[in-house]
């Protein structure tokens, strides 16, 4: 048994340690992650809860990690360590009016243990992505001769957390999460004239080094009510300001656009290591699950952030408060060892419609989608693997704006294993 655990242990680590490069790469974005801090990760923490429409307020059990509720770990099984880690696969298509562009990704989520300090004391590390910025857009103009502006971004910010569940009555638990967010966002602007190669073009290079702490609150309380499970539960994220550097470069050269060789001229201005200071806002989500203890669950959240006061040194971006709903449940028949295989899988379906923090000459850019989900247990193992599926939509083409269609595939392998018992030997 020991020999499985520190292999269990071994392999936990070794994830962690390889999602912390891998997972603040840049990935598939829309054309609006180059405004705020990109695309935010405001859906669920994992494939498990992804299935269910992203609902997380108030989810907890003795095996499932959810970051997004701290007072979730307070129900982690007291004997047990527990280990999830996913990845997933993005296929999209961008479109406006005129135009339309496909796109796809792979990428490793997210990876996270949880195990028990004491009987009242469950806690979770991990790594997350927190957001993402992947843009190339090029506009023309023919107001003074013809040339072309490039925006050009990527990037992303990762997010390793440390959380801490504590369960104060039978009823009644809190939490505490202390998340370090760090990353790098790069946003490039080239002004180009493509029909001659005897005008100067000029290019204003940003890159944005983003590394400091923030804490996450929440409690949940089940209700006492005979036959019936209902838990409440609510999160609160704290505001603050986020310190981080860039280096601003500004020059003139020939060339330097398409797949053409810089040829630079003249440096207009360069600062390195600007300090500058972001302003994060604060959030609360609320959410209730319900189930009879009988293999079915339902549930609903509703999460609110305060988006329209972001600043990045002082200057407002075309941002505002963001929110969002998701509806879910989840179906299981049966779980004795005699079961058909297909009575132990457990069954996902969701909803949620998201108002994100994006807002484009006046228009609000919203999401939504619908989410399916498997959970396949492994035979005589407490191992299982997780699927969901989603498919949905961001955005509109009114107002010569860029509408995504979106099909998303998330994959992970949950182990759960009795890691402190104290063996008898007679």
């Amino acid at each position: 048994m020991r020999y499985y655990l520190k292999k269990y242990y071994i392999l936990g680590v070794l994830v962690l340690l390889f999602s912390i490069s891998s997972v603040a790469q840049s990935d598939l974005s829309s054309p609006y992650s180059r405004f705020g801090l990109g695309d935010i990760s405001t859906g669920s923490p994992n494939t498990i809860l992804k299935g269910m429409g992203g609902i997380s307020n108030a989810m907890s059990g003795k095996t499932l990690l959810n970051p997004n509720n701290p007072a979730s770990y307070a129900s982690l099984d007291t004997l047990s360590f527990v280990f999830d880690a996913g990845f997933y696969i993005k296929t999209a298509n961008f479109s406006t009016n005129k135009l339309s562009e496909p796109g796809s990704n792979a990428s490793f989520d997210y990876a996270s243990v949880g195990m028990s300090l004491a009987k009242w004391w469950k806690v979770g590390l991990g790594i997350m992505p927190y957001s993402n910025r992947e843009y190339n857009v090029i506009t023309e103009y023919h107001d003074m001769g013809t040339y072309n502006i490039a925006f050009q971004g990527e990037g992303g910010i990762s997010k390793v957390f440390f959380a801490n569940g504590f369960k104060l009555t039978k009823n009644l638990s809190v939490g505490v999460t202390a998340s370090y967010i760090f990353g790098t966002l790069i946003d490039n602007t080239t002004i180009y004239f493509p029909d001659s190669t005897y005008f100067l073009n000029g290019r204003r290079s940003i890159d944005m080094r983003i590394s400091d702490f923030n804490f996450d609150y929440g409690i949940m309380y089940r209700l006492p009510i005979p036959n019936w499970n209902i838990t409440l539960g609510l999160t609160y994220s704290q505001g603050s300001n986020i310190a981080s550097k860039r280096d601003l470069f500004i020059r003139n050269m020939f060339k330097g656009y398409g797949n053409l060789a810089e040829n630079p001229v003249d440096t207009i201005l360069y600062k390195e290591d600007e300090i500058v200071n972001i302003s994060i806002p604060h959030g609360f989500g609320g959410g209730i699950t319900i189930d009879r203890g009988r293999g079915w669950l339902i549930g609903a959240d509703f999460n609110w952030a305060g988006w329209k006061g972001f600043e990045m040194n002082g200057v407002n971006d075309s941002l505002q408060n963001s929110w969002n709903i998701a509806i879910g449940g989840s179906y299981k028949p049966e779980s004795t060892s005699i079961s058909k295989y297909y009575k132990k899988i457990t069954y996902r379906a969701g909803f949620h419609f998201d108002q994100t923090y994006y807002n484009i000459y006046g228009q609000s850019i919203n999401k939504y989608g619908v989410t399916f989900g498997l959970g396949l247990p492994v035979p005589r193992s407490l191992t299982s693997f997780n699927v969901a599926l989603e498919l949905g939509t961001m955005g509109t083409t009114q107002n010569d704006l860029v509408k995504e269609t979106y099909f998303n595939i998330s994959v992970s392998m949950s182990i759960h294993d009795r890691w402190f018992i104290k063996r008898k030997y007679k």
